[in-house]
């Protein structure tokens, strides 16, 4: 799916189909709108200009 092109109903079917996912028509409508909600916001993301940024090198997690 290209980027910038919205999930159709038709794409999230085949793919379901494809992984073994059913189930009652409520649960995968439900399930598409989740999906398509965050294909959207991976989109958003891959948009992100970080080449002027630097990774952090080493993640300390806070202590409780």
């Amino acid at each position: 799916m290209p980027s910038g092109k919205p999930l159709t109903r038709e794409e999230f079917d085949s793919m379901a189909a494809q992984m073994g996912i059913s189930g009652e028509p409520a649960y995968l409508d439900e399930l598409f709108s989740q999906v398509r909600g965050i294909v959207t916001g991976a989109d958003s993301l891959r948009e992100m200009d970080v080449s002027n940024a630097e990774p952090d090198m080493v993640f300390v997690p806070p202590s409780a």
